[in-house]
């Protein structure tokens, strides 16, 4: 098939927020091109938690018959200080867990079904405006191809950081504190609760444990890049010095048999992101990554990625410029996004300072957890 000179929109990153931004555009008959720099199925560091709130995405996507046929189901939560009794919650809605090795697979062949070109193993260097709209650039990775695209529009779904954030002057990330993040995967040895999530507190970090498909158990947390760089090497050192600082994911993982080496990244920036910059509207962890023991940064990916499409599929039909699409996505994500991500800020505090985590813990017991899981999840 003959590409076209100039596509409608094109579409960095064919994670959740990607890859729903190209199906969504794709099935209104917009010429898409969905740019990836791996190639699927693979791992990615994520908790894994596909919350409730994403059912309405997946529905409109096609695709929640198939995610509810391979996830494990999700309804309850325990949340684990170092030194304090073990804290309930109740999700608002019954969430699943789906590792991103299938989810971000399942997803980019949907948007490819749906009309959208996908291109694996194209790292993409520059994205920039150009005439009355931009010029996408990349190079071969992963056994791809380097090339060069045309589009009126472009959506950045890229995630938590990409040398493209510099190229295009992207103002964020000044913490003191800076974090890392962490995951691998384990096999029960014995009964293990499968519809639960439990997160641990330890100095310098926090971590989960989910179940996903296939049986699996997910661990995914977070650790202060300070800490880290006192630790041995390797994120087993990391693993070690949560386990032996909280004895519930001690317990809990003795329980448990590693299935394969642990994968890391960073950094990971805990803030909101500018929704656009140089005319480029950006979607899911590139427009803000919310923390993540709040368990709606997929959710609120798919969501993103909707919006930035149907915002996106707007400006195409009524010929809106360039400028004016940033503008207008950028109002409308504040005010869908903005208040979720002020909460988990708010929360934040707690979860990586297991003093006063406890001593909050002592005076109001599980409600101020529960009202946080709450207003973290949104309407």
């Amino acid at each position: 098939m003959t590409e076209p000179a100039e596509w409608d929109a094109v579409v960095v990153g064919a994670g959740p927020a990607g890859s729903a931004a190209a199906a969504a555009l794709a099935a209104r008959g917009r010429r898409v091109l969905l740019l990836e720099k791996d190639r699927f199925p693979r791992r990615k560091v994520c908790g894994e938690l596909l919350s409730g709130g994403a059912r309405a995405s997946l529905d409109r996507l096609g695709v929640l018959a198939q995610v509810e046929a391979i996830a494990a189901p999700v309804r309850r939560g325990t949340l684990h200080l170092p030194a304090s009794p073990p804290l309930s919650f109740e999700l608002p809605r019954p969430a699943w867990g789906v590792s991103r090795f299938a989810l971000d697979a399942l997803l980019a062949r949907r948007a490819a079904a749906l009309g959208a070109t996908v291109r694996c193993g194209a790292r993409v260097q520059e994205l920039a405006r150009e005439g009355e709209g931009f010029r996408a650039a990349w190079a071969a990775s992963a056994g791809g191809e380097a090339g060069e695209a045309r589009a009126r529009t472009a959506i950045g779904a890229w995630g938590r950081w990409d040398a493209l954030d510099r190229s295009l002057e992207r103002r964020f990330g000044r913490e003191r504190s800076r974090y890392l993040g962490w995951s691998r995967d384990y096999l029960p040895r014995g009964l293990h609760a499968t519809d639960q999530v439990r997160l641990y507190v330890f100095p310098g970090g926090y971590c989960g444990v989910s179940p996903v498909e296939g049986g699996r158990v997910h661990l995914a947390g977070v650790v202060s890049e300070r800490l880290r760089r006192r630790l041995g090497p390797g994120w087993d050192a990391v693993e070690a010095h949560a386990r032996s600082s909280n004895a519930a994911l001690e317990r809990d993982l003795s329980g448990l048999a590693q299935d394969g080496d642990a994968i890391g990244t960073g950094p990971v920036y805990f803030t909101r992101k500018p929704p656009s910059t140089g005319d480029v509207v950006f979607a899911g962890d590139a427009a803000g990554a919310l923390d993540p023991f709040s368990g709606e940064g997929q959710a609120s990916a798919l969501a993103s990625g909707l919006l930035a499409a149907d915002r996106t599929e707007r400006a195409l039909a009524d010929g809106s410029a360039p400028d004016r699409l940033a503008s207008d996505y950028a109002a409308a994500w504040r005010r869908r996004f903005g208040r979720r991500f002020a909460w988990a800020a708010a929360f934040r505090g707690l979860m990586l300072s297991p003093r006063i985590a406890a001593v909050a813990a002592g005076l109001t017991g599980d409600r101020l957890l529960n009202l946080a899981v709450r207003k973290v999840a949104g309407p």
